[in-house]
């Protein structure tokens, strides 16, 4: 008996910048094919990054260094650091890059809400940042923390949620941006920006 079915292309994972969500993505992934093709899983390559390495190739601008560490045997990525889309897709024209912006901006329209908090990595709460930029291009208004809730929420995500620990401390202080944004800018939704 043939199958329909074309085989599945290989495609790269680069791991959601940190281990804790690569797991996440991996199982995510494998559950979805499995549900749409029971009995089968995903072709994956998974790339796990050393993330302050890659940080620290970012705050010394060298972009070239960065896209080549990202690029490392790839020509399909699902995930990747969005602030380098722009930069990789010059290098790479023919590279399929499913942006999570655009997802992101979807489902947030889907629910009919048109103001969103923005919650990430200082990289990422930024007006210039690539999702920004798509939600922006969806219509969506988005509103950051003030820069010393940044400050922290960055320190948050890269010491402590990047090793997989989580303290009831940091989970107030997202909590507490998020309340502060509801009730002085009236947000009616947040994007986690982050992994």
């Amino acid at each position: 008996m043939q199958s329909n079915r074309r085989e599945q292309r290989v495609c790269g994972l680069l791991g959601g910048l940190t281990y804790v969500s690569t797991v996440d993505y991996y199982n995510y992934i494998n559950r979805t094919v499995n549900e749409a093709l029971p009995g089968h899983g995903s072709r994956i390559h998974i790339v796990s990054l050393n993330v302050f390495y890659y940080v620290k190739l970012l705050e010394q601008n060298e972009w070239s260094k960065a896209i080549d560490y990202l690029m490392e045997g790839s020509r399909f990525i699902i995930r990747l650091a969005h602030i380098a889309v722009p930069r990789i897709t010059e290098c790479y024209p023919d590279l399929v890059v499913l942006h999570i912006g655009d997802a992101v901006a979807h489902s947030i329209k889907q629910k009919k809400i048109h103001k969103i908090g923005f919650l990430g990595t200082r990289f990422a709460m930024k007006f210039d940042s690539q999702v920004v930029q798509r939600l922006i291009e969806h219509e969506l208004e988005v509103i950051f923390p003030d820069e010393e809730e940044i400050v922290r929420l960055n320190d948050i995500i890269m010491n402590e949620l990047s090793f997989n620990i989580v303290t009831e401390e940091s989970k107030q202080t997202f909590l507490k941006v998020i309340q502060r944004l509801n009730d002085e800018q009236n947000i009616e939704g947040i994007v986690l920006g982050c992994t």
